[in-house]
């Protein structure tokens, strides 16, 4: 395991506490990926994802001297996107602008019967998780491409672990039901 890919401990917390530029940049070079993903999840643009990840590390840096050495940077970075992207997607709200949207392209064209499927299946999956509310959203991306625990999620989100079960339950459901209406087994 290189180190950067070692988890993030109390010294690396101490390290960023005291400005400790490597240790900042370690942390941004093991988050960033994940924050990218998630606010591009959120977002649908490549440019506000970006803008917004440089933004959650640009408020860790200026908030690093209130870090403890048990905060859990993961949590921490992640709850600054989302309410970043919260914060964003409100005022493009108040204004009328029009999310951008991307279509997700295949890493690899592969012709195979399978990745056919799996590439309708996903563009099927985004875009009804796209349609979710922001909430169950926020939870579900959390939660199943994150990877994080419902503890996690609610420490993140600032709601309790029986109402990301909620929010995670509402957003299946949801996904459940627009499977249903949509025919992903044929070609067309």
């Amino acid at each position: 395991m290189t180190d950067s890919e070692r988890p993030i401990n109390t010294e690396d917390v101490v390290a960023l506490k005291s400005g400790d530029a490597d240790a900042l940049r370690r942390v941004f070079f093991l988050f960033q990926p994940r924050l990218y993903r998630f606010l591009w999840l959120k977002t649908r643009s490549v440019e506000a994802a970006e803008d917004l990840v440089q933004e959650t590390f640009l408020r860790l840096w200026a908030a690093r001297r209130n870090l403890k050495p048990t905060t859990k940077l993961e949590i921490y970075l992640f709850r600054i996107a989302s309410n970043l992207v919260r914060d964003e997607l409100r005022k493009a709200e108040r204004h009328g602008q029009v999310k951008v949207r991307i279509d997700v392209e295949l890493a690899a064209a592969d012709s195979s019967d399978d990745a056919i499927k799996y590439s309708q299946l996903a563009r099927v999956v985004d875009q009804i998780v796209s349609t979710l509310p922001d909430a169950p959203k926020t939870a579900f991306l959390l939660s199943r491409y994150e990877e994080l625990s419902h503890l996690e999620v609610s420490e993140v989100m600032g709601i309790s672990v029986r109402t990301v079960e909620k929010h995670i339950g509402n957003a299946l459901h949801v996904l459940k039901d627009g499977l249903r209406a949509f025919d992903i087994t044929s070609s067309s």
